[in-house]
């Protein structure tokens, strides 16, 4: 491809006053909610450099990596010094060679030495890490930024990784995915949300205290639970709903394409993912194995159910949750597990499409959303490890919802979604001495153990 086949991706080399032009940039201006995440205001890029970005698909990793060149461009850089391509226009790795080589070109005939480039979607590209590997050992891009995104998470986190010594000094690996509920409740609804205290760790005594600052606005953040469990943390679903109080259908359907289009890219059937979600769907929040799984969805080997699986994990479709070995602390991938849906908003987009369950919102999808809300405050705290590695389950007599692991410290977690809490909800609680009861409505604070409410709860973690 030449250079002129990116001009229109590159409105900015006309001037920085284009940049209101761009599609992304004028999309993200005219949304009554823009969401900013944190990374936008602590990154800092530095030619010579690789940095990558991972995440779901239509999670905002294209918006964020406009805001980020406009930034650079509003603060001095030249125009022509940044270039962005979104590779889902290039077929192979060796085009994308091609394209990089030709933009030097271009850049160093404007007299341009320090250059940002940005790839958005790489992990669409096989065998794109080679061509960085070319670039980088060649001493082509020694006075180049490199900025990567991608949705397959797996692909980019092992391309960082299989570039050991060539990431630069300051290079980094960044994971933006949904919304959480605080920073839903920061984003509707700011006078609220600056009024939380937020949680960084598993100790019960920080947890009561931030629980406390919430409960005078207990009966808003509610209404906003309810709302959350609808959009889920996507900005396009949370602006169209707050928009016209309803998700257009077209929303689901862009969502699914997604899913359905990368995974049928990465040579897997449409059936069989059907299969799988509609399985999900049905034994969520419910332990199994991958044998008894792939019975229940007419699928013919646990393998291909474990391969599907990792692909959606890795996607942030799904999260696995293991069983806790509670002698070593670790997981034991050969007891059965349990599959949650990552996001309220991807379990509707499927639960829609294959037509299952009438009532939208029950109490497995209260469960996941707790589940992978403590999944993220563990990784605040250990962002290099693995959400496997951080959140279990456990089953003696009782089966314990969450064990959520920090250091050699263990929180237990029940969800009981239900209106009356009695003294047998607490049973499976017994064997830890950090524990919290999470339930509808009731709300007891205790030393021991406490009893809040999952919007509570989860506005503050």
């Amino acid at each position: 491809m030449e250079i002129s086949d990116f001009i229109i991706q590159n409105i900015w080399w006309k001037g920085k006053e284009y940049l209101k032009d761009d599609k992304h940039l004028k999309e993200y201006r005219e949304k009554k909610y823009k969401w900013q995440p944190e990374l936008l205001n602590d990154l800092r890029l530095i030619p010579g450099n690789l940095y990558s970005l991972r995440g779901p698909r239509q999670i905002g990793k294209t918006t964020l990596v406009k805001l980020i060149l406009e930034s650079l461009i509003q603060n001095g850089v030249k125009e022509k010094a940044v270039f962005y391509i979104n590779c889902d226009s290039i077929l192979d790795s060796r085009e994308l060679l091609k394209t990089l080589r030709t933009y030097h070109e271009y850049a160093d005939a404007f007299l341009i030495n320090e250059k940002y480039i940005f790839l958005d979607e790489i992990s669409g590209i096989q065998n794109w890490q080679k061509t960085v590997k070319i670039l980088v050992d060649s001493g082509e891009i020694g006075d180049t930024c490199l900025f990567l995104t991608g949705s397959h998470t797996l692909d980019i986190k092992k391309g960082f990784d299989m570039l050991p010594g060539r990431t630069g000094k300051y290079g980094k690996d960044f994971l933006l995915l949904p919304l959480t509920f605080n920073e839903y409740v920061s984003l509707i609804r700011p006078e609220i949300g600056v009024k939380l205290e937020t949680v960084h760790s598993i100790s019960l005594t920080e947890i009561n205290s931030a629980a406390s600052s919430a409960l005078p606005f207990d009966h808003e953040l509610k209404i906003i639970f309810n709302q959350y469990l609808l959009t889920g943390g996507f900005p396009l679903a949370i602006n169209e709903f707050h928009s016209g109080k309803e998700i257009p259908d077209y929303i689901y359907e862009i969502y699914s394409r997604w899913v359905i289009g990368d995974i049928v890219k990465w040579g897997k059937q449409e059936k069989i993912l059907k299969q799988i979600l509609r399985t999900a769907i049905l034994k969520q929040s419910t332990a199994v194995s991958f044998d008894s799984f792939a019975k229940d969805a007419e699928i013919k080997s646990h393998k291909t159910v474990s391969a599907y699986v990792e692909d959606l994990e890795n996607m942030f479709v799904f999260l696995v949750l293991y069983f806790m070995d509670m002698n070593k602390k670790i997981p034991d991938f050969n007891k059965n597990k349990k599959i949650y849906f990552f996001d309220p908003f991807i379990y509707h987009i499927f639960n829609r499409l294959l037509n299952l369950k009438e009532s939208e919102i029950n109490p497995s999808l209260i469960e996941s959303v707790a589940v992978v809300h403590f999944a993220r405050l563990a990784a605040k705290q250990h962002p290099n490890v693995g959400f496997n590695d951080l959140i279990f389950y456990w089953k003696n007599k009782k089966e314990t919802d969450i064990i959520v692991k920090s250091d050699d410290k263990l929180l237990a977690v029940e969800v009981k979604y239900q209106e009356k809490i009695t003294k047998s909800d607490f049973q499976s609680l017994y064997h830890f001495g950090c524990r919290i009861l999470l339930s509808k409505s009731s709300l007891k604070i205790d030393d021991k153990y406490s009893v809040i409410p999952v919007h509570l709860m989860l506005a503050i973690i």
